[in-house]
Parts: structure tokens; C-alpha cells; sequence
């Protein structure tokens, strides 16, 4: 069964994010191949979306390759599961309101921002082993986002092009992007937290 869930579900992430690439470089909003390339990749959405994509693909590796071991880490799909359900819960409390999706886009967009999310952590807590996570990870499970957010800074400053509000230097302010990134973060190691302790709940304990 999970084999057969995984596979389903990663077809399915697959085909919303390449969708989503024809999709934005169809629209042109970015202008050519290269520069819809990049706008595209420079979404956290997108990049944690492929993450979980990589994840539920774990059926087609090959056992003893590297992809597959990294991927069946308990930290790494834990941190995983993190990062998408951020995903979802910014995306509805800061960003729907502001958004409006059209045509296949609202369907794709739905994928991303809720199914793939919610499908992806149904697996982390039905499927995943999580009794060997330790709160040694969560710096590792910060800094991802938090090189995310540096990346975006230096990126938006060179070419004045931000994808998130609150990452926007040319409306925040220096000071006012700091204090959302360190925001963030207390959230991710919070977050964190709170997965390595659910999943040490969820772990029977030998006797």
C-alpha cells in the first residue's frame, strides 16, 4: 500500500509542477525561457514541492543508491513535511488574499498550496518511521529556508524582483525583512520541534 500511494501521489506532483512551468512560461509574465526558469525556481513553493515530488518517488530508486537513502531519512522527510505544511498555512493566512489565480492555474495552484501538501504529510504520519529523529537536525532543518530567504534578498536587490511580500527589501526595508526571516525561523525550529516530539509519540516503545 505504500508503495502504490507513493507512486500515485508523486505522478500527480510531478505533473502539477511541470504544468506549472509550461504554464508560467506560456504566460510570459517573466519574459523568456531563462528568465521564467528562474522566477520559477525562486518560488519556495515550487522548490519545497519538488522536494516532496523527490520524496514520494522513492519507489522508483534503486535501493542502494544515494538519492534513496537520503530520501528515506526519518530527518528528511520529517523536514520535508515541515516545509510544505509552512507552505500551506502562509499561503492561506498572508498570500490567497492577495492572489488571483485564473483558468488552470487555479486548479494547479490548489494542488500546491493544499492536495500536495496534505497528501505529503498523511504520508509522513501514516508511512514514515519517525523514532530516530533527534533535535540535532533542526539547525539543518532552519537553514534551508533560511538560505531560501538570503537567496531571495540578493536575488530581488539585483534584479528587483521579489516573489514574496515579505521578503520585499524595497517595501519592508532592511530592518523589516530581518525581523520576518528571524520570524520564520523561530517558526521552522518550532515547527521542528514539534514533529520530532510528535513523532517520538507516534513510535511505539520497546519493552
Amino acid at each position: 500500500m505504500k508503495n502504490t500511494y507513493r507512486k500515485l501521489c508523486a505522478v500527480l506532483a510531478w505533473a502539477v509542477i511541470i504544468l506549472q512551468y509550461i504554464v508560467m512560461v506560456r504566460g510570459g509574465e517573466f519574459g523568456g525561457i531563462a528568465a521564467s526558469t528562474l522566477s520559477y525556481v525562486g518560488y519556495f513553493t515550487i522548490l519545497t514541492n519538488i522536494l516532496a515530488a523527490l520524496a514520494f518517488s522513492i519507489p522508483f530508486y534503486k535501493a542502494e543508491s544515494a538519492v534513496f537513502r537520503f530520501f528515506n531519512k526519518q530527518s528528511v522527510r520529517a523536514a520535508i513535511a515541515l516545509y510544505i505544511l509552512v507552505v500551506a498555512v502562509v499561503y492561506y493566512a498572508l498570500l490567497a488574499k492577495i492572489h488571483d489565480p485564473q483558468g488552470l492555474s487555479v486548479y494547479l495552484n490548489f494542488n500546491l498550496h493544499f492536495l500536495l501538501p496534505v497528501l505529503y504529510i498523511l504520508d509522513w504520519l501514516i508511512f514514515a518511521d519517525k523514532g530516530a529523529m533527534s533535535f540535532k537536525h533542526l539547525p539543518l532543518w532552519v537553514a534551508y529556508p533560511v538560505v531560501y530567504g538570503l537567496f531571495t534578498i540578493l536575488r530581488g536587490a539585483l534584479t528587483g524582483v521579489y516573489p514574496y511580500p515579505f521578503l520585499n527589501i524595497t517595501e519592508l526595508g532592511f530592518g523589516g525583512v530581518l525581523i520576518n526571516m528571524i520570524g520564520f525561523a523561530f517558526i521552522y525550529a518550532i515547527g521542528g520541534t514539534l514533529f520530532i516530539l510528535l513523532g517520538r509519540k507516534m513510535t511505539p516503545k520497546l519493552t
